[in-house]
Formats: C-alpha cells, structure tokens, sequence
C-alpha cells in the first residue's frame, strides 16, 4: 500500500500547485493592474482539460492493473507513462507548427 500512498501524495501535491495559486490570486486587490496572475496567461479549453486528466487517469488504471511494485517497472513505464509522454511531445510540436503559421 505504500506505493499508493505515494501517488497520492504526487496527486495532491500537483493539484496544490494549480489551485494555491488560483486562490491566492481572488485574495489580491482587483484594481492592481501590475501583476499578470494564472487565469489571464492559460486557460486550458475543452480538449487540453480531457488530455490533462486522460493523462492522470491512464497511469492510474495501469497501475492499478500491472502491479509495477511485482518487479514491473519497464513494462509499466511503457504502457502508461510511454503513451502520454509521446501524445504530449506531439500535441506540443504541432502546436509550435500552429503558432508559426500565425
């Protein structure tokens, strides 16, 4: 079970860095317009808030499903963190070809 507690601990750790700074941003002054906060640089759309939490999810479930702590590490690195990191890499090269084209 220590291996589950520590995904847990790696979940809660990455939702305090995306909402701390969410809620530490509704406590400034409103009228201060020298700061730029999180909202007003990334607003995630439909389709990059299902890749984040595919991205979540799909390492979860194949966790849960290869038991990696039963000497599993290699094929569970390619199996569940293998698949995201390329769709990520990819989604980030053509996005980077998208934004030249601008």
């Amino acid at each position: 079970m220590s291996g589950f507690m520590e995904i847990l601990l790696i979940i809660a750790l990455i939702l305090g860095i995306f909402v701390l700074p969410k809620r530490m941003t509704r406590n400034q002054d409103k009228g201060s317009k020298g700061t730029v906060g999180l909202n007003d640089r990334f607003r995630p759309k439909g389709w990059t808030r299902l890749a984040i939490v595919t991205s979540i999810i799909w390492p979860a479930v194949v966790f849960f499903f290869m038991q990696p702590w039963n000497d599993r590490w290699f094929p569970f690195l390619y199996i569940a963190v293998g698949p995201v990191a390329l769709t990520w890499a990819i989604a980030w090269i053509f996005s980077g070809f998208l934004r030249e084209r601008r």
